[in-house]
C-alpha cells in the first residue's frame, strides 16, 4: 500500500464520528480531570527542599509546577495529562477542517481552516512536550543541549503562541463565515449570537490580555518570595492560570461544536 493510501485512511479514521466523539470525551476526563487530582494532591507537598512551601497555591505556583517533582508528591499525573490531553486533540483538529470549509469553498477559506487545524496541531506539539520535557526534566535538557532559552518553556510558548492563534482563527472564521454556526450548525438566531459573543470576548479578548500579561510582568519563581513585594495584578502564575482556563474554555468549546456538527449532519 502507497504511502498516499495509507495517510488517507489514517486521515478517514481520525475524522470519523465515533473517534471524534471519544476523543472529545477522552479530552474532557484527561485535562480537566487530570488537573483537578493534580491539584489536590499537590496539596500533600511537605514544605521544602528550599524555600517551597507547603501544599499548592495556583496564585504564586506555575502551572508547570504540578509536573514538577520538588513541588508536588505526583507529578506524573500532570505530565501525563498533558501528554494524552495533547494526543486526542488530533482527531477534532483535523476534523476542524471539514467543519470550517464550505462546499465549493473560495481558496481563502479553505487556507485558513487549514492554517487552524495546523496551527492547533503545532500547538498540541508543544504542549505534548511540555508533558515530556517537564521543569525538572527541562533543567536536565539544559544541561545537555544548550539552546541559550529554557527547553520547558520553549514547548510551554509554543503551546500558548499557537493555541492562542488558532482560538482566535476560530472565533474569526464564526464572524466571516456565517453559515458554519447556522448551516453545518444547525443553530437558530440567538445560539449563533451566544456563540459569536462567546468567542469574540474570550479569543479576541479575555486571552490575548492574559496572554499579555503574562509574558509583561515580572518572570519569577517562588524562590524569589515576588509575593512579598509586588502587587497582585503582577503575579505571573495569576495570569498563566488565567490564560489556561481561557484557552481551556474555547478548545473544549470548540469541540463541543464538532460534535454538534457530527450530531446535526446524522439527523439529515
Amino acid at each position: 500500500m502507497k504511502i498516499k493510501e495509507k495517510s488517507q485512511m489514517c486521515y478517514r479514521f481520525l475524522t470519523s464520528p465515533k473517534v471524534v466523539k471519544l476523543s472529545w470525551i477522552g479530552i474532557v476526563i484527561t485535562w480537566i480531570g487530570g488537573t483537578i487530582v493534580a491539584l489536590l494532591i499537590a496539596q500533600l507537598d511537605p514544605i521544602g527542599p528550599t524555600t517551597d512551601l507547603a501544599g499548592f497555591n495556583p496564585l504564586i505556583n506555575y502551572i508547570s509546577d504540578l509536573g514538577n517533582q520538588d513541588l508536588t508528591p505526583m507529578p506524573i499525573i500532570m505530565n501525563w495529562a498533558m501528554m494524552t490531553t495533547a494526543l486526542l486533540m488530533i482527531s477534532p483538529a483535523l476534523y476542524l477542517i471539514i467543519l470550517l470549509q464550505g462546499d465549493g469553498s473560495k481558496l481563502i477559506r479553505k487556507i485558513l481552516a487549514y492554517l487552524t487545524s495546523i496551527s492547533m496541531l503545532i500547538g498540541m506539539l508543544g504542549l505534548f512536550f511540555t508533558g515530556v520535557i517537564s521543569e525538572d526534566v527541562g533543567e536536565v535538557w539544559d544541561l545537555l543541549f544548550p539552546i541559550g532559552y529554557p527547553w520547558h518553556d520553549l514547548t510551554a510558548d509554543i503551546a500558548f503562541y499557537l493555541f492562542m492563534g488558532s482560538g482566535i482563527l476560530v472565533a474569526s472564521q464564526f464572524i466571516i463565515f456565517p453559515d458554519i454556526l447556522r448551516d453545518k450548525l444547525g443553530l437558530d438566531k440567538s445560539k449563533i449570537r451566544r456563540v459569536r459573543i462567546f468567542y469574540i470576548i474570550n479569543s479576541w479578548i479575555i486571552t490575548p490580555v492574559c496572554f499579555a500579561f503574562f509574558y509583561t510582568v515580572p518572570y519569577l519563581w517562588y524562590t524569589d518570595e515576588f509575593w512579598t513585594f509586588l502587587p497582585t495584578w503582577q503575579w505571573a502564575p495569576i495570569w498563566e492560570w488565567l490564560l489556561m482556563i481561557s484557552l481551556t474554555a474555547w478548545m473544549l468549546s470548540a469541540s463541543r461544536l464538532i460534535v454538534k456538527h457530527l450530531k446535526h449532519e446524522k439527523s439529515k
